[in-house]
């Protein structure tokens, strides 16, 4: 009878309708994907792999995502003990006696052993339960989810520090250069072959970018301390990236809009929340009704001190109760518990088609920046062409000083270009992967 009851007060739980198209706005782009082994492996960096290894064996983060989902899962199985019956048991003894007079001692002790248990006659109890599985099942997906999040931090951490590395080695050479041609400027401005101006014109040259320099390095101090904090360290002292990698990027399988709900973790943490959402909601429209439990009792009492055992005594009990007789407070409570998860349908639903959104974007965005390096190849090839031409038209007094030193730096501009794009590609690839919930060979289960 307390499982039909159950069956008739439990709601219908429907995945929330989430019209897609069939397919992305992106087509894959570049070289097929390894297969096999993690989507960070894809990129051929041995280091890279390490660091992600050490992150995942160190982090705080992690390690606190991993402890809360040990507590929901001892707060779900401890829901499930509620539809039990809970036992309690008490011993006591003890003696008085005036502090004036010869009375004598009075001595007592008494025992008692007893029984509870609520039948679940609606459902409340096995919904409250749910709702706590759900919870429990959700902050899986949560560990997941920060897993995926701390790797995506990490390699992209890795990418800053080579791309710091790199433009710091561009820097430095672009400075050698414009040093180079001060000096010359120097010789030719003290053989009184050029004017002050133009002498100015190469110091603030090579001052404005050792200027710059600065920035760069600040950059790379910022890299190695985001991987120190990323790995519980004060500082960083492993290996470092000194280039960013140049082979194609693997292609991406996104699959179709809809596999989103089974590959990210955020999405399928969001609707268990709402599973559970429905089986609070449940548990709360049956809390008004009547409830229905079963005590016992064992116990005994002596005049004798530390005797328990006479004068036993056993006691049964029934107990059927309504919690509220205000039936407006019944409506209005109910109607809220109800409107609860109606809203959270619709937030779910929104979440939903953010994740799409940010995936869509993040596939364009990879595709539009691999289309931009072409674009990029032939800007560094024309600018190196030109200052080469500016450079032998200065020497042979065809030119101005000024002409040269924007041309080398169009041709500086160029080469940082190339190195940003390349940057950009490696972290949008990175960002692609985590909009996917991560590897995208095949959905995740």
């Amino acid at each position: 009878m307390a499982a039909g009851c159950a069956g008739v007060t439990r709601s219908h739980y429907a995945v929330p309708s989430v019209p897609v198209a069939a397919g992305w706005d992106a087509a894959p782009v570049g070289d097929p994907a390894p297969a096999g082994g993690p989507w960070w492996n894809e990129f051929g960096d041995p280091a890279l792999t390490s660091l992600v290894q050490q992150v995942l064996a160190t982090n705080a983060d992690l390690a606190a995502a991993g402890l809360r989902l040990k507590r929901a899962r001892l707060s779900s199985d401890l829901a499930r003990q509620a539809l039990l019956p809970s036992f309690n048991a008490g011993l006591s003894s003890n003696a008085s006696k005036p502090l004036e007079g010869g009375t004598s001692w009075t001595k007592g002790s008494n025992g008692s052993l007893g029984a509870s248990w609520e039948i679940d006659l609606f459902g409340k109890l096995d919904a409250q339960a749910d709702a706590a599985r759900w919870e429990a099942q959700a902050t899986a997906q949560d560990l997941a989810g920060t897993r995926l999040s701390l790797i995506g931090t990490a390699v992209q951490a890795w990418w800053q520090l080579g791309y710091a590395n790199e433009q710091i080695a561009l820097g430095e050479q672009s400075i050698a250069y414009v040093k180079r041609a001060l000096e010359l400027v120097q010789r030719q401005y003290d053989a009184g072959a050029v004017s002050r101006v133009e002498l100015r014109d190469a110091q603030q040259s090579v001052a404005s970018q050792e200027a710059a320099q600065t920035q760069l390095v600040q950059a790379r101090v910022e890299a190695l301390k985001a991987l120190a904090a990323l790995l519980d360290r004060q500082g960083y002292d492993g290996e470092e990236l000194r280039a960013l990698p140049q082979n194609a990027l693997p292609a991406i399988n996104a699959g179709v809009p809809a596999s989103l709900l089974a590959r990210r973790p955020d999405l399928s943490a969001a609707e268990l929340r709402l599973r559970g959402t429905l089986a609070t909601s449940d548990a709360t429209t049956v809390s008004y009704y009547p409830g229905f439990s079963l005590t016992g009792a064992l116990g005994t009492a002596s005049s004798s001190l530390l005797t328990f055992f006479s004068n036993p005594a056993a006691s049964l009990g029934a107990a059927l109760s309504l919690p509220e007789l205000n039936p407006v407070k019944v409506r209005l409570a109910t109607g809220v518990a109800r409107a609860d998860y109606d809203i959270a349908v619709q937030d779910f639903r929104q979440t939903f088609y953010d994740a799409l959104r940010d995936t869509q974007i993040s596939l364009s965005a990879r595709d539009q920046y691999i289309a931009q390096a072409r674009f990029l190849d032939a800007n560094y090839a024309a600018a190196k062409d030109a200052e080469s031409l500016y450079e032998r038209q200065y020497r042979n007094g065809l030119i101005t000083l000024r002409l040269w030193l924007d041309a080398q730096e169009r041709l500086r501009s160029a080469r940082s270009s190339l190195l940003q794009n390349r940057y950009n590609q490696l972290t949008a690839q990175v960002q692609v992967y985590q909009a996917l919930g991560g590897d995208t060979a095949t959905p995740a289960s």
